[in-house]
């Protein structure tokens, strides 16, 4: 198993090291270093999401990745383009990483810079001090909880913060009760190198909201950067994509304009797997499937569930979204367990308590006619996920009439929301320029004679994005 190899390996070099350089000299060396740059507060210096970019020249699982990369130049340019640190490997044989590449770093940019390293020994967290290393990572996985705490203390004491890297609820809790304060969710699993691009939604209520949750692994596009943004990460780890693109400042700016600039999108209504595909292949967000039998949009737990298996066949981290109105919880329940649902929309009269018997994150949808109702949404908020702001109606959605977006506008400064009602591929633009919704959720006006319209949804979700890029540029 590659861990056990790498792991293994790294405890040869490491005693090969303490042979050749005794402890006392390693922490002599690790204290005559400047104060090292404060990772934690790099992270948390405004609410955007921040990058942690990664110089990786190789990796066990893919072999070679960047072979002829200059880590000096990478890191200038990481550094220039909006990187709030940057990690290094230190690993030689399985990450062809090295000591050096961090020394040089450090004294070339001005960002923290983070060891990555298979760090078991405190020796081992001296000499990352010794080498420049403002910051360590603790991998709870080679780690029983003595070790782990016996290493914060260290890095502690040199006023070093540490990436406590988790893959497993019992991880999670582990580096919450060692007091861990930067907590990173690796979604590829260590031992067999399989992703699970969801590990971080099933792994965050475990994380308290006093702690930088970062995401690991799988963060290519933006449309990955928009589901870290779902999932509540306040930072992102990104090694692979950076470096084997052929033009990384953009590949950054894509990966932070996903996640700090993007507006996310819901396409309402789906019944056919093809619209569906369309839908994300086009850059949605989140499908969602209406379980209302009143709705000409209903579709049964059966079908949904083919509906779900052949799109994420194609589309693995496509997050569905079920619709139910005034429905008992157990049934809500068991449908999102049938179906694969990420998350649940409530569209009826459910009060804000009812929220909690739901076992997926939940968005409530409201109808505003004044500020009056402003205190109304505030408690649904307490005990739900998201706002859904749709127009007031005697129906239950779906009707095409367009929201009150100076009401909505005045909500959407305060929480979070979706902004819904009478939104088309015309006049989304302005209504994001107006509301600044935290996302949009479209139905019936990306439909022709009742039925979706691929055109339809494509323009829709192509003028959402070039909004975007218009705002972020």
């Amino acid at each position: 198993m590659f861990l056990e190899k790498i792991v293994a390996r790294t405890k040869s070099d490491l005693d090969e090291r303490k042979r050749e350089t005794l402890l006392e000299e390693i922490q002599h060396r690790a204290a005559a270093q400047p104060a090292p740059r404060d990772l934690l507060a790099a992270l948390r210096s405004d609410s955007d999401i921040k990058l942690i970019a990664e110089i990786k020249r190789a990796s066990p699982s893919k072999g070679l990745l960047a072979p002829h990369l200059d880590p000096l130049e990478v890191a200038r340019v990481y550094e220039s383009h909006g990187a709030a640190a940057i990690s290094v490997l230190t690993e030689p044989y399985f990450f062809l990483g090295s000591p050096a590449y961090l020394t040089a770093i450090k004294q070339a940019v001005q960002v923290p810079v983070l060891r990555k390293d298979f760090i078991f020994d405190e020796y081992q967290v001296y000499e990352a001090r010794a080498w420049g290393a403002d910051a360590i990572l603790l991998i709870c996985a080679i780690l029983d909880q003595t070790q782990l705490r016996h290493l914060l203390n260290i890095a502690h004491s040199l006023h070093m913060h540490c990436l406590v890297e988790v893959h497993s609820a019992d991880e999670a809790r582990r580096a919450v009760a060692a007091g861990a304060q930067i907590i990173g969710v690796n979604s590829r699993d260590l031992v067999t190198f399989q992703m699970n691009p969801r590990l971080i939604q099933e792994l965050r209520p475990l994380i308290p909201p006093d702690r930088v949750l970062v995401a690991e692994s799988g963060i290519h596009t933006p449309a990955d950067a928009r589901r870290l943004v779902r999932y509540g990460a306040q930072a992102m780890l990104v090694g692979e994509s950076l470096v084997v693109s052929r033009d990384i400042p953009a590949q950054m700016r894509a990966l932070l304009q996903g996640a700090n600039a993007s507006t996310q999108v819901k396409i309402c209504g789906l019944c056919a797997p093809e619209h569906a595909g369309v839908a994300l292949d086009a850059g949605a967000d989140m499908p969602g499937l209406i379980f209302y039998e009143a709705s000409h949009r209903y579709i049964s737990p059966g079908d949904a569930q083919k509906l779900v298996e052949a799109v994420q066949q194609e589309h693995t981290t496509a997050d569905f979204v079920g619709v139910f109105v005034n429905c008992a919880a157990d049934f809500i329940n068991d449908i999102s367990e049938q179906v694969g649902l990420q998350y649940v929309q409530l569209h009826g009269n459910e009060p804000p308590e009812f929220c909690h018997s739901i076992q997926r994150p939940v968005i409530k949808a409201l109808s505003l006619n004044g500020q009056n109702d402003i205190q109304r949404v505030r408690a649904y908020h307490e005990t739900c996920w998201r706002i859904l702001l749709d127009t007031p109606t005697t129906e239950w959605g779906g009707t095409g009439q367009t929201h009150n977006w100076t009401l909505a506008r005045s909500v959407a400064q305060e929480i979070p929301i979706l902004l819904a009602g009478g939104l088309t591929p015309e006049n989304v633009s302005a209504a994001i320029r107006q509301v600044h919704p935290w996302g949009v959720d479209v139905s019936s006006g990306v439909e022709t004679n009742r039925v979706k319209d691929v055109e339809k949804i494509r323009t829709f979700i192509e003028n959402v994005r070039k909004h975007e890029s218009n705002r972020f540029s």
